[in-house]
């Protein structure tokens, strides 16, 4: 687009030394309920799911035919209750992102780590820093990394840094990545739109497992997809990709595991055909049906549609009715947000959420679009799990501890 239509598109941006923009097109997903869904598609498929469940050690005995020592198992510890139990299996898949190095050293110890850890950081802004159908990406920054900016979840989406960094289960944003970004928007947009400090939402940093083949020649090279490597005692490791080759990656698996455990499968690979849970009675009129049906406001009912597909049929189910007026079902848990007290009901009970942070994180996304709102949102959402889980005050105010 020339300069005046791309302000006309992005009146955000800075007009000085402005020449024109290229336009493409991109997908995006809210990756909470997108790994929910897959979690309870497994589960229709047959899969028996687990959270806060961890791998202590692997289990191997002695090969008949080769001699060698195979993994046939794991030990597991429930992370809720303590009890630890042993799962035998003819085999085993390491799927385990940037933990795959630990997994591999309890088969061998002395292994080189095979995934470079690297943090990205992302910053959430109030909507009205963009427009609602429009990012924008600058591939030039003053050191050369990429900064996007992008509605999301009705909020604004930037970032990201490419840092080396260790593996740790809660990694954090620190200032200075989280400044780097706010310099680097700032370059862009006019001078009229002044971000500050103050306009985070909520920022957050996620691990990317970069890896490298321990079977090339090179081992310092990083693979640009993704790798699945087999060890001498069998132990399947898959490591890296991303979003986009989810299915690929599974099938390659699948088809590895099929060969080096012996499987002997009923069936070609399905993956082409399986959708996800929520997906099947999906329109994108539906939302209209839960207004109509439910009473739910209109807001809420294109979050639901949005999220959970022909599932939120199932989680309007669960919500409180109040009474005739209108909206008469579905307490927002914050007044901001459009996620209602159904959603924590429905995590515990279909999605396996076993903490606050479970719900606020990890399934209704709160926590990384508005820290605030999240912390405020606490006390309704631990309620609501206790009536759930059975949750004595000792045990909501551990929870209230761990949510914040």
């Amino acid at each position: 687009m020339g300069r005046d239509k791309t302000l006309e598109s992005f009146p955000m941006l800075r007009a000085e030394n402005l020449v024109g923009s290229m336009v493409y097109f991109d997908g995006q997903h809210n990756d909470a309920r997108m790994n929910s869904a897959l979690a309870v598609t497994a589960a229709a498929h047959g899969a028996v799911v687990a959270n806060h469940v961890e791998v202590t050690s692997l289990i191997k005995e002695k090969d008949e035919a080769t001699g060698k020592e195979t993994v046939r198992g794991a030990m597991m510890r429930d992370n809720e209750t303590g009890e630890e139990w042993a799962v035998k299996a003819k085999g085993v898949i390491n799927a385990t992102g940037p933990f795959s190095d630990a997994i591999l050293k309890m088969d061998e110890p002395g292994m080189a780590d095979i995934v470079a850890p690297s943090s990205g950081v992302h910053l959430v802004l109030p909507s009205y820093f963009s427009p609602k159908n429009m990012g924008m990406l600058d591939p030039a920054t003053t050191d050369g990394r990429v900064v996007f900016f992008l509605p999301w979840e009705g909020g604004v989406v930037a970032g990201t840094t490419d840092t080396r960094c260790q593996v740790e289960a809660d990694p954090k944003p620190s200032e200075k990545e989280i400044e780097w970004i706010l310099s680097e928007i700032r370059r862009f947009l006019s001078p009229d739109v002044k971000i500050r400090r103050g306009d985070v939402l909520s920022a957050w940093s996620g691990i990317r497992p970069l890896v490298r083949d321990p079977k090339a020649a090179n081992t310092k090279d990083l693979v640009r997809n993704h790798m699945i490597h087999v060890s001498e005692s069998g132990l399947i490791t898959i490591a890296g990709g991303k979003w986009t080759t989810y299915r690929e990656m599974a099938k390659e698996t699948v088809d590895k595991a099929v060969d080096a455990f012996g499987l002997k499968p009923l069936r070609d690979c399905q993956t082409e055909s399986v959708r996800l849970i929520g997906s099947h009675a999906w329109s994108d009129t539906m939302f209209i049906k839960l207004v109509q049906n439910f009473g739910v406001d209109l807001e809420v009912a294109k979050h639901l549609a949005h999220n959970y597909g022909d599932r939120a049929w199932a989680v309007c189910a669960l919500g409180d009715q109040r009474g005739a007026q209108f909206p008469s079902l579905g307490e927002r848990i914050h007044p901001l947000y459009p996620f209602i007290d159904a959603e924590v009901r429905y995590a515990v009970q279909y999605e396996y959420a076993l903490s606050v942070v479970d719900v606020v994180g990890r399934r209704l996304r709160l926590a990384f679009l508005d820290a605030q709102a999240a912390r405020e949102s606490l006390p309704k959402i631990v309620d609501i799990m206790a009536g759930e889980l059975g949750w004595d005050e000792s045990r909501k105010r551990a929870e209230r501890r761990k949510g914040l």
